[in-house]
This record gives structure tokens, sequence and C-alpha cells, in this order.
């Protein structure tokens, strides 16, 4: 006697099983591209150096000479810049530990806790990021940018930014939407 298994897959089945392999697929995919792209939060020693630029004079800048900015609605007790739709474009410039005091930078350095526990450096009390399209020293395409209520500015060896008129109130001029 000859024993036959015959296994009766309705064609109905295999239509589920291909769709459900498939959103599974996406789903992976999508999860892993996010992991890839979301950007990180640029991690420095908290040292800032000064750059020379040359539509803004000396400005503030990581320890790889990219420009450090500020919003003029962002404030240490009230970080506006927390979520993803943000820091993908305004990296927050992190760091390990309260800075010391940087030879040649007036102004003070200091830190802020940002909503994941990580430490933000600010100079004069302002968080400070750096912007996803300032690739080297001395590019500053985040300067003039809106966002957030407010308007990004590079910070300027001076403590002031650079589209303010010292006292921190925002010169009125053109700004970016983006």
């Amino acid at each position: 006697m000859k024993h036959t298994f015959s296994l009766r897959i309705k064609p109905g089945l295999i239509g589920l099983l291909v769709v459900l392999s498939l959103v599974a697929t996406a789903c992976y995919s999508s999860a892993a591209a996010q992991n890839q792209a979301s950007p990180s939060p640029v991690a420095g020693a908290g040292i800032v150096m000064v750059v020379d630029s040359s539509q803004f004079g000396q400005i503030l800048a990581t320890s790889d000479g990219k420009a450090l900015y500020t919003n003029t609605v962002d404030k240490p007790d009230d970080l506006r810049c927390t979520n993803l739709a943000c820091t993908s474009f305004w990296m927050p410039y992190t760091v390990d530990a309260a800075p010391g005091a940087v030879e040649g930078v007036p102004g003070a350095l200091g830190t802020v806790s940002r909503p994941d526990g990580s430490l933000q450096l600010t100079y004069n009390q302002m968080p400070v990021y750096t912007f996803y399209l300032d690739k080297g020293s001395g590019d500053v395409q985040g300067e003039g940018f809106e966002d957030l209520g407010g308007t990004w500015h590079i910070v300027t060896l001076s403590g002031s930014s650079a589209g303010s008129d010292g006292s921190g109130t925002s010169v009125p001029g053109g700004g970016i939407h983006y």
C-alpha cells in the first residue's frame, strides 16, 4: 500500500501569503532606511573654534570647522528643535561633558540637557546647532532660515548672531523658508 500525500493550497491562500511577505519586506526596508537616514546629533568634545567667513567675519564653529547656529526662539529652558523634523536639518551640537574655557573664544560655553538625556553645547546660554547643508569649514548655508517661529543665525565671534543687531533681536531682511 502506497501512501500519497497531497497538499491542497487554495489560490486565495497563496495570494494572502504573497501579500503578507511583501508587507513584511516593505516594513523592514522602511525601518532600515529610516535608521540609516535619521541623522544623529553632531557630537563634539565641547570644543569650538573661530573660523573666518568671507560673508560674516569670524564665526564660531565645531572642532572640524562647521558653522554653529542658534535660533532666535530656542532657549535653554525651552528647546524648540527636538523632533526629527527639525533635527534632520539642524543637528544639535552635543558634548560628553561641560566644556571649559576655550582660548580666543569670547563668551561662555555651557550645556543644556536635551529630552533624550544628551548634553547640548550652549554659547552665551543659547543652544547651538550645525546645518545639514554645511559640508565643510566656512560653509554658511543656514543663515537666515526661518523655522520654529524664529530665524536661524550663525554665531559670530562677538557672540551676537550674524543677522542680529547685537541685542539678540533679529534684523529685518529676507529669511529663507523651507
